[in-house]
């Protein structure tokens, strides 16, 4: 598997999915608003309970399927274009009944993107390497995340601005198609019979690791909280930090520039004191500079300085979530045999961490997110470190197991 050739899926998968989660908010909530941020919360929500229940059936097909294009491959060829056809439909509503509309286009967003992504994360998994290697292969997937997300952060708000939202996700759809059928022409899937374990004695297999159960625990609830932050990112540059629209993907570039500075870090980290270690330092540096984004303007000095402080040291441990878990998720895969099951697992659980974190987003966000009135814009990050804390809690019994 040639890393760079092997990012290109992670840069398209990333490029939509990190554009939804930033725009989805701002282009249905308002202003001027479509949908209260409840029902846009509650809609997210059902999307990411979709991606779950794909996630695991998907994963059990591609453990057991075999084809002469591999098992992984066949479901990113196939899946990519109908997954960006879906994304382009979550920005072009009716004029009425957008309720709905975005409820089903984005569960059916979602379970194609656990179609494509599922199979993809599994080549880690299928990687027959020590786990200093899987840090490696699983560092340059980060840097095709990472690369996705830059370009969604610093290309999407200027597109939609000039062309329109459906232009932007139309020229996005395009890019991430190609990308992944890249992905899937250049990787080489090793060969073998594949494993005949039924789901559910799999996941009766999975159920009883002690490892899993602490790391799925540890990496959810971080998930949660996580998850909140960056779906209230635009919020926070225009109301906390008092900057006008356009200047939004100026700070995520910073955001991300910090990221990317930090990866070579990360990944020579958790290769030389494992990605356990590695992660849970970065985590406890995430939990507690969080609770100062809630006082962002509030403190002494100018809004916008602090705001760009608490962007640079985000680095660390967004980088460390870029690559450190599924680093994590392989070597732990590597024991029983079912890497796209234990990833389905995975998917399972940061799901229903990002449809938790969405519907706490939309009902907090109740409580206020404009100037003057923003309560509910301030506690998301609060309550982000406390999942953060509680997350780090549930790691400790995987390092102990």
């Amino acid at each position: 598997m040639t890393g760079p050739l092997y990012a290109l899926g992670a840069f398209g998968a990333s490029l939509l999915v990190q554009t939804l989660n930033l725009w989805l908010f701002p282009f249905y909530a308002g202003p001027p608003p479509r949908l209260p941020p409840e029902q846009v919360g509650l809609a997210l929500a059902v999307g990411r309970l979709s991606n779950s229940l794909s996630d695991l059936l998907v994963a059990r097909w591609s453990d057991a399927v075999s084809t002469p294009w591999g098992r992984r491959r066949p479901f990113l060829l196939g899946g990519s274009p109908i997954l960006a056809a879906s994304f382009l439909l979550v920005w072009v509503p009716p004029p009425h009944g957008a309720d709905l509309y975005l409820a089903t286009v984005l569960a059916a967003f979602f379970g194609l993107f656990a179609a494509v992504v599922n199979p993809y994360l599994a080549l880690l998994g299928d990687l027959p390497s020590t786990s200093s290697a899987r840090v490696a292969a699983a560092a340059w997937q980060a840097a095709g995340n990472l690369a996705g997300t830059a370009v969604a952060y610093g290309l999407s708000g200027p597109l939609h601005l000039r062309f329109g939202y459906p232009a932007m996700a139309a020229a996005f759809a395009v890019v991430a198609t190609v990308c992944l059928w890249a992905c899937a022409a250049s990787v080489r899937e090793p060969l073998g019979d594949a494993p005949r374990v039924p789901l559910s004695a799999a996941l009766r297999l999975l159920a009883c690791s002690r490892p899993l159960q602490a790391y799925l625990a540890g990496l959810g609830l971080s998930w949660v909280g996580l998850g909140m932050v960056s779906l209230v990112l635009v919020f926070a540059v225009t109301v906390l930090m008092g900057l006008p629209t356009a200047r939004v993907p100026s700070v995520l570039l910073v955001a991300l520039g910090s990221t990317a500075a930090c990866l070579p870090l990360v990944a020579a980290w958790g290769r030389r004191s494992g990605a356990q270690a590695a992660l849970e330092a970065c985590l406890w540096l995430a939990a507690v500079f969080l609770p100062a984004v809630s006082l962002v303007g509030r403190l002494p000095g100018a809004p916008h300085v602090l705001g760009y402080g608490l962007v640079v040291l985000a680095g660390l441990p967004l980088a460390a979530l870029y690559v450190l878990p599924n680093a994590i998720l392989a070597q732990l895969a590597a024991r029983y045999g079912l890497p796209a099951t234990h990833f389905g697992v995975q998917g399972l659980v940061l799901n229903l961490s990002n449809a938790a974190a969405a519907t706490a987003v939309g009902f907090l966000l109740r409580l206020g997110y404009a100037p003057g009135h923003d309560l509910g814009l301030r506690l998301v990050p609060a309550c982000a470190a406390a999942l953060v804390v509680a997350g780090l809690w549930a790691f400790r019994r995987l390092r102990h197991s």
